[in-house]
């Protein structure tokens, strides 16, 4: 185990690991309960888009992925509003429109180009300590979030046009969860890729829907689940020699096997 360590790509990959799984975690509780599972999808695939605009103009490619993600949240937010535009048309649209903006200007890209493998599933190599700072600074800004805002966001979760009634601020709530969601997915992509980001933001929130009696609850079950899963795909990665991003996507659906047939063979035994 201290032989992991003693690489830097390996530690920044460890502790980018643990930072990518705590805060997608946190947010995939309100992913699950909103049924906005495609957000996931529509924002990683919006940020190849952008990761390939920086590398054809030579541009800042973090910075410029995060300014892409917060005009795509506000898109999201603002055409799902108009009637007869449903939100996940406009999400599958962007994404499709990204991808297809990333691969021709990648195509017309001379010299050097990483490979785009790497982008869509994930790769330690390119974890920078900038990564890690941005990553740091965005999960506490989500743990903030969630503490800040955990009544108005239990409202949010379960029914929007009610918590209108009890005067939650459900634009700006919206609003302000799309923005972080995207940028979170987007400084997360370089650990595991654009494809598989989505099983991060997903499946510690059904996990931990599976036990949780209240959201509080969920939030801490899912936490530990996002963290752990992500450590021990890291780990797993390198000791069977395969891609991070997916190894950490089979662990996590292997626990949720577990926890699923532990979960219907506890109730079965008590019925």
């Amino acid at each position: 185990m201290i032989d992991i360590l003693s690489y830097p790509f390996m530690r920044y990959a460890l502790i980018g690991a643990i930072l990518s799984g705590f805060g997608s975690a946190l947010l995939s509780n309100f992913i699950v309960l909103k049924k906005m599972e495609f957000i996931g999808d529509g924002a990683a695939h919006v940020a190849f888009g952008a990761i390939a605009f920086a590398l054809f103009f030579g541009l800042n490619m973090n910075l410029l992925s995060i300014i892409v993600a917060i005009i795509f949240a506000i898109a999201i937010n603002q055409l799902g509003k108009k009637e007869g535009v449903q939100e996940n048309s406009v999400i599958g649209m962007l994404l499709s429109l990204s991808m297809a903006i990333g691969v021709i200007l990648l195509s017309f890209k001379k010299g050097y180009v990483p490979e785009i493998d790497s982008f869509l599933f994930g790769d330690v190599l390119m974890i920078t300590q900038q990564d890690l700072i941005l990553l740091g600074i965005f999960d506490l800004f989500i743990l903030f979030m969630v503490i800040l805002l955990n009544k108005e966001l239990k409202y949010y979760s379960f029914n929007q046009r009610l918590s209108k009634i009890f005067g939650v601020p459900t634009n700006v709530i919206n609003l302000v969860f799309l923005m972080i969601t995207s940028v979170t997915i987007v400084v997360s992509v370089k650990i595991i890729g654009i494809i598989l980001i989505t099983s991060l933001l997903i499946t510690p929130g059904v996990i931990a829907k599976l036990y949780a009696k209240s959201i509080n609850q969920m939030l801490i079950i899912s936490v530990i689940v996002g963290v752990f899963s992500s450590v021990l795909g890291i780990f797993l990665s390198y000791y069977l020699n395969v891609p991070s991003g997916p190894m950490i996507v089979l662990t996590l659906f292997m626990i949720f096997l577990i926890s699923y047939l532990l979960r219907k063979t506890v109730l079965k035994s008590f019925t």
